[in-house]
């Protein structure tokens, strides 16, 4: 009786397996799209204070390889803070704070921004990530940003 009961529970299993893998071929992967800061072709790397304020102000812009703009509808924001501390005994220690929060739009909110113009130095870092875009022409909603990790420098 065992047996004949593993028997039909047996096949069973297997074809809810195949089901399974037949549906994760369905679902389309979202298409990563690069995304810039301000109206520039700079997605990564170090640039300088004035540059990294300059083009902070504009925002976030996104195109893909054709040159098809996307409008980017929302990201998180960390913001990477270099801080100089003192220790119980008074050694100086570099340590990072980190600021992070999601905006709705393809710029920061006006006090993200005053905040960043005014505090951002050299050695700071901005990651954008979870960046959610749509096509201008709406043909391509629900595409997906590439994260972008900007550093001022010298």
């Amino acid at each position: 009786m065992i047996l004949l009961l593993a028997g039909i529970i047996t096949p069973n299993v297997f074809a809810d397996e195949k089901d399974q893998e037949k549906d994760k071929k369905k679902i389309p992967k979202p298409v990563r799209v690069s995304v810039y800061i301000g109206n520039s072709d700079i997605d990564s790397g170090e640039i300088s204070k004035q540059m990294f304020d300059s083009l902070l102000r504009q925002g976030f812009t996104s195109r893909d390889s054709n040159g098809r703009v996307f409008d980017v509808k929302s990201f998180m924001f960390t913001y990477c803070e270099r801080k100089l501390y003192e220790d119980s005994i008074g050694n100086p220690m570099i340590l990072t704070d980190y600021i992070s929060e999601y905006c709705f739009d393809n710029k920061l909110k006006d006090y993200q921004l005053a905040a960043l113009l005014d505090r951002s130095k050299w050695g700071d870092t901005l990651i954008i990530e979870k960046i959610k875009l749509e096509a201008a022409d709406s043909t391509a909603a629900g595409a997906a940003g590439k994260a972008l990790k900007i550093t001022i420098g010298r």
